[in-house]
């Protein structure tokens, strides 16, 4: 069964935006599902180190995988164990490079309902979890959206739309 993560804003700069609307209305990504497709996007291509950290977080916790798993897909964050070990060390998180970006009307844009998987649901809440900035999740995937922007405007999505405008194959 799908999770439903409602997030009333996402946060993006000028340029950012001006890609997600791009992205929407010449790629034909719908506006109320792209963010949903870029935060499956960025667990595809790091999934292996959110996994790794939720298995540290959740022994620093002392909770056990399954425990922990259920926590943050049922319950809320407050609800899991304090740390018995102290917080681990995660290295350098995918989303670390990433500002946090400003929360100011102007880089607001209003959104409204992400559906994920219960798995990639979780991942997201492990990524607000271990981010070193404790954002909320709106931040976390307001980064996640700059972060694919950044890293697959060019090669991706910038050749579709001016191949179109120009109506070429290449």
């Amino acid at each position: 069964m799908p999770s439903t993560l409602r997030i009333n804003f996402i946060y993006m700069f000028p340029e950012t935006k001006e890609r997600f609307t791009a992205a929407s209305e010449s790629l034909g990504w719908p506006y109320r599902t792209l963010a949903q497709q870029v935060i499956q996007a960025f667990f595809k291509k790091h999934r292996d180190f959110y996994v790794e950290a939720a298995l540290k977080d959740a022994k620093a916790r002392g909770m056990d995988e399954s425990d922990y798993y259920q926590t943050l897909r049922d319950r809320s964050e407050d609800d899991l164990a304090r740390y018995v070990r102290g917080r681990p060390g995660f290295g350098v998180a995918p989303l670390d490079p990433v500002e946090p970006i400003p929360t100011g009307g102007e880089f607001k844009q209003k959104y409204n309902t992400i559906t994920l998987s219960n798995y990639n649901y979780v991942l997201l809440r492990v990524a607000k979890v271990i981010d070193a900035d404790n954002s909320s999740l709106t931040q976390v995937v307001s980064r996640m959206v700059k972060y694919h922007f950044d890293h697959y405007w060019v090669p991706n999505y910038e050749p579709q739309i001016e191949l179109d405008q120009r109506c070429k194959f290449r």
